[in-house]
């Protein structure tokens, strides 16, 4: 069955509304979506239809199941346009319907029930997207999951979304990756995942160390993103110089 989206009126009143509903996002069931009699309606027909259930896996404790998601998620629309999946339309109805039970264990707002301004912004951050901007797309509960399959997936690979579990492997790789602007690039992209799944064991024995090895070399790319167009060089190039930084890092 095709996919209503929320009207933009109503996702903007949603979004006005985030601090006076806050009670409303630990209720049990969905409660956005539902008409009042006599409203203006507040769903847009459209043509999209998951092509498989979108019956997302809870997390367990730490493990929060982003993996599995990403990938329930894209296979879920795997003809949706980059154009698509910036309408914050699509993103609203799907964190408040179909996924809320995720989105209630995965993105509780009621982490921060001690201090309602910081809840407020928890919610509008990652059950709406709050701009147009890449990183807002990153963070929206939903939305993430699919972009980041959508980034990493490859069809050329034995297992198509190989990648996708290299980015997600930390939590820390798709923050320092994605939300940088060397990410843009596929080949920085492919030759950072690529290199961390082939040099896991030079990254640190701990998970600590492995973090800091991976944020430096993150931010190594970055800055040289400052003073070289990352654009021109290939994925040979780049691997060259995520190895080159990791052997100096390792010898300080």
């Amino acid at each position: 069955m095709p996919l209503d989206l929320f009207r933009n009126l109503y996702v903007r009143q949603l979004k006005a509304d985030v601090a006076a509903n806050l009670p409303r996002y630990a209720e049990r069931k969905p409660w956005a979506g539902v008409v009042p009699k006599g409203a203006d309606p507040i769903r847009l027909p459209s043509a999209l239809e998951p092509a498989v259930p979108l019956e997302l896996e809870l997390p367990a404790r730490d493990d929060l199941k982003d993996f599995e998601n990403s990938k329930l998620v894209h296979q879920a629309f795997p003809n949706l346009t980059p154009l698509q999946a910036r309408d914050p339309r699509l993103w609203t109805r799907l964190t408040h319907v179909e996924c809320w039970a995720y989105m209630r264990k995965r993105w509780d707002a009621g982490r921060h029930a001690g201090d309602p301004g910081k809840a407020t912004r928890y919610v509008l951050q990652h059950y709406f997207v709050p701009q147009a901007q890449s990183r807002a797309l990153l963070r929206n509960g939903v939305g993430r999951l699919w972009w980041y399959a959508h980034l990493t997936h490859d069809p050329a690979r034995a297992d198509p979304y190989d990648l996708t579990a290299v980015l997600l492997s930390y939590l820390d790789i798709a923050q320092q990756l994605l939300e940088r602007n060397m990410g843009r690039a596929p080949h920085v992209r492919t030759g950072f995942l690529d290199f961390l799944r082939g040099n896991g064991g030079r990254l640190g024995a701990t998970a600590e160390r492995r973090r800091k090895s991976i944020r430096d070399l993150a931010k190594m790319l970055n800055l040289r993103g400052g003073v070289t167009l990352l654009d021109c060089l290939g994925k040979t190039d780049v691997v060259a110089m995520l190895d080159a930084e990791l052997r100096l890092g390792q010898s300080v």
